[in-house]
């Protein structure tokens, strides 16, 4: 609990610069903490519109660390707005509608290891959709994608959400600059690219319909898992990267002089140095194969850096 005496301080409030205020302490179930936190963003978001307005352009990216290397690479004054969340894997739904919302942590919870603590998820996301919905009307959008799976969706769920909204809304995407990786970029190919691609034509309003329509067929589809080909997005099985998963650990254990017990985090990160694929789903498909006896186990899969494997 910290004390702010101004409207001033309250917008320039970072918790490391105070000393909180010495209270007791209460235990609170997980449930009725996010309803308070939901509560307590709801005020922020009515004191921030009465106290500031967006300066400059809207950044809207699909990751967080994409919007990190955003803010440091833009000229100033901007924000920058991310999905907290890889819409790659897991069920989609009307995310706008916190039942759905619950579905899909419900589901990342029991299958994902990201040890993101139980909450915290519909905090974050909350807070992007509150972020969306306060754009003014006359502030010009951009939205960054990359050619792979996750942002290629996350640009079709934000132009969905941002719905009826009058701004014009510009694309910065791989068919006009090579991006592979909005993360990717360092400062000085963000400047340059922004530069480049700022006075582009902002989408059409038959553009939009159309992502809207692509995000609305991803939420009706069942898989859990989802594909980039270079051309459009396809639902696959969720075991699709299981053979690789194999295939990898069998060649390392053919590097060894004796099969030894496999350190998990090395697997994916041998993976990873063929292909981009979430580190996180990949450590769900181990375990999974873990329990279905493709491979023993050595240690307790708190983390992928927490057990080890071998093939049967």
């Amino acid at each position: 609990m910290y004390e702010i005496n101004t409207p001033t301080e309250f917008e320039e409030f970072h918790h490391e610069n105070y000393r909180p205020l010495r209270s007791r302490t209460w235990f609170i179930k997980q449930e009725i903490m996010s309803d308070i936190v939901e509560k307590i963003n709801s005020f922020i978001q009515e004191s921030l519109q009465l106290h500031q307005r967006s300066k400059g352009p809207i950044h809207l990216v699909s990751s967080e660390s994409a919007a990190g290397s955003l803010k440091v690479g833009l000229p100033k004054p901007h924000t920058v707005i991310a999905i907290p969340d890889n819409l790659t894997y897991g069920p989609l739904g009307k995310l706008v509608e916190r039942a759905e919302q619950k579905i899909r942590e419900e589901w990342l919870f029991d299958h994902i290891n990201d040890e993101q603590e139980e909450g915290n998820y519909a905090s974050k996301f909350s807070n992007m959709l509150r972020q969306i919905d306060d754009i003014a009307d006359s502030i010009p959008i951009y939205l960054w994608c990359g050619n792979n799976v996750a942002e290629q969706i996350g640009i079709r769920f934000m132009v969905y959400l941002l719905g009826e909204k009058k701004n014009a809304i510009y694309l910065i995407t791989e068919d006009k600059i090579a991006i592979s990786y909005t993360s990717h970029l360092h400062s000085e190919q963000i400047k340059k690219i922004f530069e480049q691609n700022k006075d582009v034509l902002p989408l059409s309003s038959n553009e939009r319909s159309t992502y809207i329509e692509e995000w609305f067929k991803l939420v009706d589809s069942k898989e859990v898992l989802r594909i980039w080909n270079g051309r459009e997005i396809i639902g696959v099985s969720e075991n699709y990267y299981d053979s690789l998963i194999q295939a990898t650990a069998e060649m390392l254990h053919n590097s060894q002089s004796e099969k030894e017990f496999l350190p998990v985090g090395e697997v994916i990160a041998e993976i990873l140095n063929k292909e981009i694929i979430d580190p996180f789903f990949l450590e769900y498909r181990v375990r999974h194969l873990t329990y279905d006896g493709t491979f023993k186990i050595k240690g307790i899969p708190k983390s992928m850096h927490s057990y080890k494997i071998k093939l049967q």
